[in-house]
């Protein structure tokens, strides 16, 4: 995104083309992917849009954005000439790449003292695709992720290593959503309790119970609305889930503008959600507001002889302005922009987690005889790193 319209006139002599004949010079945004190892460079291009009877040069100096001189890229500055009768020179700037799964990273090129030619901008964006894909290690119980990043901190950690909720963090959402939204909205069977959430070995469990008698389905959901919300991250979950026909595991997050503006508008961020009949695949999805509600999202698969409850999985995001990126196992699957989603994009704002297991509804449709209960989601650990300044 071109930054800083301010206009830049060139400079005036006697030598000086007529008016008119002023060439205009223009360098566009550059993207590119950053790569595993050593140090490589990106070339940025300076045109004209006609040769000049003169040289035309313009001053320039990169800025640090989201990325950081030294640890992303290499500081650079000078003067860079085209020559009369030229109408394109190429400016190459070195960068550092790693193996380190982390945010898309932006600077900028700084542009002034432009002799010769006139120019409508005063930097350019330089955005630094990360790449990065790698296998997470793994203990007896499945993936683990380590609990630092480099050059992130760690804002906020539920490790459930308490003997109880820590409900200075979490609140409990009860009942069937009666009389507002019976069924949550979903045509849900379940009724959501305290007592099918517990705590037990370091680990949530939440578990979806069939009863003889009303409600024939409880369960828990539960939030951090009002006590731990956050804008942008790198978010882990460590967590097994169950499986079954009419069995809704999610773990996902609402903005927390919903009681003002009300859903789609607020945006929801489905960080990952499973119908219990397809065990061996896992869903992200965001939902929005345009003109009614809309989404987007995508699958992600294993293998249709395992599942997503033989072993603790990775789900993760890493949430920056203006994007979202997916991932299971640190293996990317989804990811949405703000180009894409529109004026109406909602996720530029805070957002609290939810944790539940559904029972029934209209996506996953109802529990059948196949389905076994009690069925229990675990939940080792849900951690948000930040940059700072993020």
């Amino acid at each position: 995104m071109l930054a800083g319209l301010g206009f830049i006139t060139c400079s005036s002599s006697s030598e000086d083309p007529p008016a008119g004949n002023t060439p205009e010079l223009f360098i566009s945004n550059v993207t590119f992917s950053e790569g595993t190892s050593g140090t490589n460079s990106v070339n940025v291009n300076f045109n004209l849009t006609a040769a000049s009877q003169q040289s035309v040069s313009v001053s320039y100096n990169t800025e640090d954005g989201s990325a950081k001189a030294t640890e992303d890229y290499e500081t650079t500055s000078g003067t860079l000439t085209i020559d009369a009768g030229q109408t394109q020179k190429t400016l190459s700037i070195n960068f550092t790449t790693d193996d380190i799964l982390e945010f898309d990273e932006t600077f900028d090129l700084v542009l002034s003292n432009v002799q010769n030619a006139t120019i409508t901008i005063s930097k350019i964006a330089i955005t630094i695709l990360d790449d990065d894909s790698y296998q997470p290690a793994e203990d007896d119980d499945g993936f683990i992720t380590p609990d630092s990043y480099p050059s992130m901190d760690l804002v906020w950690s539920e490790e459930f290593d308490d003997a109880t909720l820590n409900e200075d963090d979490w609140n409990y959402e009860l009942g069937d959503g009666c009389p507002d939204l019976c069924g949550w909205g979903n045509n849900e069977l379940q009724s959501y309790t305290e007592e099918n959430t517990e705590l037990s070995d370091g680990k949530l469990e939440i578990t979806a119970e069939e009863n003889m008698a009303a409600p024939n389905f409880t369960s828990s959901r539960i939030t951090t609305k009002g006590k731990q919300e956050f804008q942008y991250g790198r978010i882990d979950i460590r967590a097994k889930l169950p499986k079954g026909q009419g069995i809704w595991p999610a773990i996902w997050m609402l903005g927390s503008n919903i009681d003002q503006v009300g859903w789609p508008v607020c945006g929801e961020i489905d960080i990952m959600e499973m119908v219990g009949h397809e065990p061996f695949r896992v869903h992200g999805t965001a939902h929005y507001d345009n003109n009614g509600h809309n989404f987007t999202g995508s699958p992600y698969s294993i293998p249709e002889t395992e599942t997503f409850g033989d072993k603790y999985h990775i789900f993760t995001i890493l949430w920056q302005e203006g994007s979202i990126q997916w991932f299971v196992d640190y293996q990317p699957f989804f990811s949405i922009s703000r180009s894409q989603i529109g004026a109406t994009y909602p996720f530029n704002a805070n957002f609290f987690f939810i944790a539940n297991i559904a029972v029934g509804g209209n996506w996953p449709g109802n529990p059948d005889g196949t389905t076994v209960f009690p069925q229990v989601m675990e939940v080792d650990y849900i951690r948000v790193f930040q940059t700072p300044g993020m």
